[in-house]
């Protein structure tokens, strides 16, 4: 077998057949990627879900091995999180490899995000500290 990196792995029959392996080629090469991406509680959900998806389907025109097609879809799962609006981005890829090339979804994201104003949150925590007499600092 031959991993990513171009290595390759000697597995001997005996291991092989009692093994689990998956085949990322057959029956299909095509694969589905799933993204997570959370925004503030404050935006606008369709808002958001026009954003991914646009720019899932700009970015197919950039991205090796992206596809407009299926289209891509949105989910609002896992839903709602501490601080956030917790969304999953479902595209396609040409094969396998090609889910590495997301990092550039992400980034191209990132950007239409702020272009956007949409606020990508991040967890906030108030400490609030005792005297030794129980007043708060």
């Amino acid at each position: 077998m031959r991993a990513l990196p171009n290595n390759l792995i000697v597995v001997p029959n005996s291991k092989l057949a009692q093994a689990i392996v998956t085949n990322f080629n057959l029956p299909e090469k095509r694969m589905s990627l799933l993204i997570p991406v959370s925004v503030s509680d404050d935006s606008d959900p369709e808002h958001v879900e026009h954003v991914l998806i646009d720019e899932a389907i700009r970015g197919s025109k950039h991205i090796k091995g992206l596809l407009a097609e299926p289209k891509p879809i949105v989910r609002f799962i896992p839903g709602f999180g501490d601080s956030s609006l917790d969304f999953t981005l479902i595209c396609q890829v040409s094969e396998f490899v090609d889910q590495f090339q997301a990092h550039e979804l992400r980034k191209r994201l990132f950007r239409r995000f702020r272009e956007e104003g949409l606020e990508i949150p991040f967890p906030v925590r108030t400490l609030y500290v005792r005297s030794d007499s129980g007043q708060l600092l």
